[in-house]
Parts: C-alpha cells; sequence; structure tokens
C-alpha cells in the first residue's frame, strides 16, 4: 500500500503541475461567480455583488495573476487559496486536500486518473442504496397502496410517485432475507440499523444523501399526521449531523439557469411534493433549525441566493430568526432572503399552500422574498406602528439598532435598506434614525459600551 505521506506529495504534485496551469486557462468557467475577465497579467475579478458580498471589496481589487496562481489576491487584503475557498476558508488537509484538488481538477477539465487509486466498497452506503431500492419496489406493489394514496393526497401526482425516490418499509423479516440475497452477511443487516426500529415497517422512507449523493442516513416517516413526536425516526447509529440539507446533491445538477437560486423548507415531503410540480431548486433542513455553517458551505456549491420558506408558526419564524442572526455573523456567504411565513396565509408550510393555491401563486411568493437582513430588523420591531406610544417606538428602535450595529461591512447596503424600513415601521424619518443609530449604536470610536443602551434617553 502507497504510504499516505506519498500519496498527499503525488497530489500535490499534480496540483501544482498540472491542475493550476490548466486552471489558469479557464479561470472564467471555473468559477464563474467572479466574474473574471482577462488583463495583461492574468485575471481580474468584474462581478460587483459577489465581491462585496462575499469579500467586502470592488471587484477590481480582486485579481488572480501569474502563469499559474495558486489562489486569489485583494488588494489591501488577503490572499486566498483555491482549495481554501471551496473548503469554507480553511486550509484542507489529508483526504479533504485531495477531494478539493478533484473538484478543482474538474472545473479545470483535467482527468484525475493520475491520482485515483482503487477505493474500497462503502459497503454502509452500497446496503442503503439495496435497503432504499426494496423499499421503492414495496410501495410500487400492493403493500404501498396505502402509501401511495397518501402521497398522492399530499399533491403528488400518480406518475411522479414511482420517480421520486420514495420507498415503503417492508417486514423485517423480508428486509432481512432480500438484503441477505443481495450479498449482505447477517451482521452487515444487523449492524447497518434498518432493522433495529420495530416501528420501521409500513411507514414511507427515503435517504439522506451527501454533497457527491452517497446514501448516508435514512428515514422513515408515518403515515399519520397525528403522530407528531414520532412523525419522522431516522436511522440509529448514522446522524444527519453534518450532512447537506436533504436533496440538495441533486440540484447542482441542473441547468445553471435553474440553480443560482436554492429554495430551503422545513419538511421533506415538500421537496418531493414541489420538485413534482416543477420546482426542482428545492431542499429541505428537516425542521426549523438552520445550522448556520452551512450556508457558507452551500454557496461553494455555485449558489448565488438561499430563500428561506420555513413554517407559518411560531418555530418557524425562530428557525428564520435564528438562521440569519447566524449567517449575518460569516465571514462570507451568499445572498440570504426570506419569505415572509404570513404570507402563506391559512396554510401551515409551503407544502399545504402549493395543494391550496398552486405553484404558480407559490412561484410568486418566492419572488417578492424580502432580504433577511430587513426581515430580521422588522422581526425586532414587530407590532409596532407608528401610532403607537413613543417610549413603544423608541424602544423597538433600540432593538433593531444595536443588532444593526453588530453587521460587518460586506452587509452595509443591506444594513441601510433595514434602517429605512425600521424607520418607516416606528414612524420616523431615515436620516433621524441613522443620525441616532450612529450616535448611540454604532459609534466605534466609544467601543462596545454604547450598545444596549436605550434609545428613549
Amino acid at each position: 500500500m502507497e504510504p499516505s505521506y506519498l500519496s498527499q506529495q503525488r497530489i500535490g504534485d499534480f496540483y501544482a503541475d498540472v491542475v493550476l496551469p490548466a486552471l489558469a486557462d479557464r479561470l472564467d468557467s471555473a468559477f464563474p461567480e467572479f466574474g473574471w475577465k482577462r488583463d495583461a497579467r492574468g485575471w481580474v475579478a468584474t462581478n460587483e455583488e459577489m465581491t462585496h458580498r462575499a469579500l467586502g471589496v470592488r471587484a477590481e481589487r480582486v485579481i488572480a495573476h501569474g502563469p499559474a496562481p495558486r489562489g486569489f489576491l485583494v488588494h489591501g487584503g488577503d490572499a486566498v487559496l483555491w482549495t481554501a475557498y471551496l473548503n469554507s476558508g480553511f486550509v484542507p488537509r489529508g483526504e479533504a486536500f485531495a477531494s478539493i484538488v478533484r473538484q478543482i481538477a474538474e472545473r479545470a477539465g483535467v482527468e484525475t486518473s493520475p491520482i485515483e487509486r482503487p477505493q474500497p466498497r462503502d459497503r454502509r452506503a452500497d446496503l442503503f442504496e439495496s435497503f432504499v431500492a426494496l423499499c421503492c419496489t414495496e410501495l410500487r406493489g400492493n403493500a404501498g397502496a396505502q402509501a401511495r394514496a397518501y402521497l398522492e393526497g399530499r399533491g403528488l401526482p400518480t406518475g411522479a410517485i414511482d420517480h421520486a425516490g420514495l420507498g415503503v418499509v417492508p417486514r423485517e423479516l423480508a428486509t432481512k432475507n432480500a438484503l441477505e440475497a443481495a450479498g449482505y452477511s447477517e451482521l452487515e443487516v444487523a449492524q447497518s440499523g434498518v432493522l433495529s426500529d420495530g416501528r420501521w415497517p409500513g411507514r414511507l422512507c427515503g435517504a439522506w444523501r451527501d454533497e457527491r449523493g452517497k446514501a448516508r442516513t435514512l428515514w422513515a416517516r408515518s403515515l399519520k399526521d397525528s403522530d407528531s413526536s414520532t412523525r419522522y425516526l431516522y436511522l440509529t447509529g448514522a446522524s444527519r449531523l453534518g450532512l447537506p440539507p436533504y436533496g440538495l446533491s441533486d440540484v447542482p445538477r441542473l441547468p445553471p439557469s435553474e440553480r443560482s437560486e436554492l429554495l430551503l423548507v422545513e419538511g421533506l415531503i415538500d421537496v418531493h411534493h414541489l420538485r413534482a410540480k416543477g420546482l426542482p431548486n428545492v431542499a429541505a433542513v428537516g425542521g426549523a433549525r438552520l445550522n448556520p455553517d452551512l450556508v457558507p458551505r452551500i454557496g461553494r456549491l455555485g449558489f448565488d441566493t438561499i430563500v428561506l420558506a420555513f413554517d407559518n408558526d411560531a418555530p418557524g419564524r425562530e428557525g428564520i430568526s435564528r438562521a440569519v442572526e447566524g449567517v449575518s455573523r460569516a465571514k462570507e456567504a451568499p445572498t440570504l432572503r426570506v419569505l415572509e411565513p404570513k404570507q402563506l396565509g391559512a396554510s401551515k408550510d409551503p407544502d399545504a399552500f402549493v395543494r391550496e393555491h398552486g405553484i404558480e401563486k407559490f412561484r410568486a411568493l418566492i419572488e417578492q422574498a424580502d432580504c433577511a437582513i430587513s426581515w430580521q430588523a422588522l422581526e425586532l420591531t414587530h407590532g409596532i406602528t407608528p401610532q403607537d406610544d413613543t417610549p413603544s417606538r423608541r424602544a423597538a428602535l433600540a432593538r433593531a439598532g444595536t443588532w444593526l450595529g453588530t453587521l460587518p461591512a460586506r452587509l452595509s447596503l443591506e444594513q441601510e435598506d433595514a434602517v429605512r424600513r425600521v424607520a418607516d415601521q416606528c414612524g420616523y424619518s431615515q436620516p433621524a434614525v441613522e443620525r441616532a443609530f450612529h450616535a448611540r449604536f454604532w459609534n466605534r470610536s466609544e467601543g462596545r459600551r454604547r450598545i444596549g443602551l436605550s434609545i428613549e434617553r
């Protein structure tokens, strides 16, 4: 077996000698988000929106000069390696480095066979795939009649159900026999966890995949919406932690015009329903909690914008607020927009809205989705009107001003828009609110001691 240090050296040499020169010739297509244009010394960025959002600088200050640049340079700032850029800002090591090199090679149109070695089969992932295939067969048979009726009631067209990647969990003995007949040992089946929970048979199920589309865990859903506490069951010993949103691995394969924006919803079945109705660029969080670290990672996959369309309830609003708060602290992230939950009207979630009003009306709501920074600022002034008493209006402005004052420079334009919105909501002029915010919350010369002061003073 080749020693690991030789493997790393071989991959590093391949990256420096083959990949980087090829990348230098097609940087515009390899990293199109920068809008690279050639100049006399190499490349210069032109996408003002992206460089302002991600780097906080004008596009002309972002360059990639030289015969085979290892990354890009921000004039007056830092140099960023391509490998770190694709790894959420951290220089990758070990297998992560090898994976990133393969990604860059693919972007540069370079064949990676010189560094590929036969990899051992991932038997557990293969077993998951076999299990899902078995469940899909069960869904198409007589045992799946109740589940198909349920999915049709949820809005999935009959013809789309067989191609949705969903299945029904067979009885335990049938599952065990089928997997062993497929070549898996009794121990492998037992250790996989697919037989560990007696509540799984008869439930809808699907695979939760990583960025490469490999099944990493499984879920099973009750056909009864009344089972609120146990509606979704997840595979023991195969956590969702660290995985991308459900269904995300399918979206990068779409044509560029259909994947610049990603719609994130809460429910897993919502993904299949919305896709069946012609909205392919959707993925699910699996609840109202979105790990803020996921948003920059999603941006690395080429998404310019993420729209949060969470449920129309208190946990949905709280989930949006936490997500906006977290993403606003990220060094770089795609543009975040929010579909105001109240826009769903009497519908609890996007799935129900589409069933009642149709996909085109839902598309219209997505088009109207608000800037996340403005949404959060208005959430902090929620319920306040110009007719409220002065102390209430000023207390609301203090909440919004304190939060807006903590935003990084890359969100300056969003910050200014939010100031205008909260000023209107609270019945003050924008210039007056800006002066108050600068004096009380954004005065950096006096440090952070003013943060939290009441604006009523």
